[in-house]
């Protein structure tokens, strides 16, 4: 036991900032042991418990002085990890990734093929929200980014200077999109074609 404890420990430990579920240690013994061996790891303030069931060892800058830890969307994408989910950013997230926004959300929404779930991450929220298995995974992941950042602007919102930008990020996907969006709704479907005609 004290010899798996210790190469958890190191596992974490020299791979600071990097998030670590109980999955990650599966090669070295058995779930109930390894889940044992991560609490009290951080009873005992070795490692730091970012949400249930993923720990990290935070990096410390010496520049700031102070521990840096994983951002939301870096706990989201190791949450939908975990449980094997797809999952794209929505809303304010989306048209962060886009340039489409500065604002610093307070939930971090992701569309995902797995249940509706909530996490509190740092006093912010990340939320998964199920959709259709279509709806991403299907789908280009720039694309999904673009259909979510057009869902959060609106239907009767989108001006000109936000073409401009969708037009810049659609740039990121290669080849035609014209089959892939045949299932969506007729007014984004309007909007990635205005896109497409700007680029």
């Amino acid at each position: 036991m004290e010899s798996l404890n210790n190469l958890i420990e190191e596992r974490i430990t020299s791979n600071q900032g990097e998030i670590f579920s109980i999955h990650d240690f599966y090669d070295l013994g058995k779930k109930n042991t390894i889940k044992s061996i991560l609490y009290r790891l951080h009873e005992n303030k070795k490692i730091v418990r970012l949400v249930d069931g993923l720990y990290t060892a935070p990096k410390y800058s010496n520049i700031l002085k102070e521990f840096s830890y994983p951002t939301a969307t870096d706990v989201a994408y190791k949450i939908a990890e975990k449980f094997s989910w797809t999952i794209t950013p929505a809303g304010v997230v989306a048209l962060n990734i886009i340039g489409l926004s500065t604002q610093v959300p307070n939930e971090y929404v992701f569309v995902s093929d797995g249940p509706y779930r909530e996490y509190i991450y740092q006093n912010r929220n990340i939320i998964f929200k199920h959709t259709t298995n279509r709806n991403i995974s299907n789908l280009p992941y720039e694309l999904a980014i673009l259909i979510q950042a057009i869902k959060a602007l609106g239907q009767y919102n989108i001006k000109d200077s936000d073409i401009e930008k969708l037009s810049v990020f659609r740039k990121k996907i290669k080849g035609d999109i014209s089959k892939s969006i045949l299932k969506l709704p007729f007014w984004i479907q309007e909007i990635l074609k205005r896109i497409d005609v700007t680029d």
